[in-house]
């Protein structure tokens, strides 16, 4: 049996979610998020591949969405270094 929501549903619970977590929950499902992209566990994710993941997977981010959150970090093209996803983390959290 498959059971269906209505969007207003939907945006009822992710608001509900959105004020029972706190700010270091948050902070820990993001990075557990970015923890599947790095493989290797250095903290660091390819540019490349995180633009990729942003803009294909889920409910995908256009690339100005993508160019907008890694200009937080200071520079513009982040698509060929490896990104300190924590230092990411901090800066969207700080926004």
């Amino acid at each position: 049996m498959q059971v269906r929501i209505t969007m207003d549903d939907y945006l009822c619970a992710v608001n509900a979610y959105g004020k029972l977590a706190t700010e270091e929950t948050q902070v820990d499902d993001l990075c557990q998020a970015f923890e599947v992209f790095d493989e290797m566990r250095t903290g660091k994710v390819s540019g490349q591949r995180l633009r990729a993941a942003l803009t294909s997977l889920g409910e995908p981010l256009t690339d100005d969405d993508v160019d907008a959150m890694m200009g937080l970090l200071g520079d513009e093209l982040l698509d060929n270094v490896d990104i300190d996803y924590k230092q990411l983390i901090d800066k969207l959290a700080s926004v």
